[in-house]
């Protein structure tokens, strides 16, 4: 069980490879492939339990939500979700998956999609939406708040960080990142969010900045 725990999924742009690490042995091994090649997409640990939304091939931008089971090695394809969709971001809070913003086609056409997953029930439930719309964003979860980072849009990229309460669906604005940037990455440990790389400008660009948003005790 305690390799199920552990393990860390890569899933390359545009095709259906899983790639797992195992950071006891520091190896890396190949999964089952995905049914369906895609990009962009976001991925969610919930009870032992990989779960693969949206994302993008060479045709169409997708709602396919797919659940990975590391023990048995198998796909399993789960309801849709309700908006069409790429460069998300998700995170989980209370056993359920919170799948936020994105885009439907490309830099221009952001969405301010907020909708919840609950993997017991098999189903998808919309709720109030971001109050600013953002693709290439990323979300960490500390006390069972949603911190929800950067974006772009074509005029340029964000810096915004944002809190979310799973319980009242109410968000607040908190400290801005230092760097504004877009397809980042975030991680929370020990009370802190962890926030990595990126692109300062819309479009390809890239840097290796890492940025720590700190909280005291409580981690509000």
């Amino acid at each position: 069980m305690l390799l199920v725990e552990v393990i860390l999924i890569e899933i390359f742009y545009q095709t259906n490879n899983l790639f797992i690490y195992d950071p006891l042995s520091d190896r890396w091994i190949q999964g089952a492939d995905m049914p369906i090649a895609r990009g962009a997409l976001t991925a969610s640990f919930i009870k032992g339990i990989l779960y693969v939304v949206g994302g993008v091939n060479s045709t169409e931008t997708l709602t396919i939500t797919l659940a990975y089971d590391p023990i048995s090695n198998k796909w399993t394809e789960k309801a849709p979700m309700p908006t069409v969709r790429e460069h998300l971001t998700s995170s989980v809070v209370n056993w359920k998956l919170y799948v936020i913003g994105g885009r439907s086609n490309g830099i221009s056409l952001n969405v301010d999609g907020n909708e919840v997953y609950d993997p017991t029930a098999n189903k998808w439930t919309t709720l109030e939406p971001m109050p600013l719309k953002r693709g290439g964003l990323a979300s960490a979860v500390v006390n069972g708040f949603i911190y929800v980072f950067g974006g772009e849009q074509p005029e340029g990229t964000f810096n915004n960080n944002k809190k979310f309460d799973t319980v009242s669906i109410k968000g607040t604005s908190e400290k801005s990142m230092p760097t504004a940037r877009h397809g980042l990455v975030a991680v929370s440990f020990d009370n802190k969010i962890y926030v990595i790389g990126g692109g300062p400008q819309p479009g390809g660009s890239g840097t290796n900045i890492n940025e720590v948003f700190h909280f005291g005790d409580s981690g509000r």
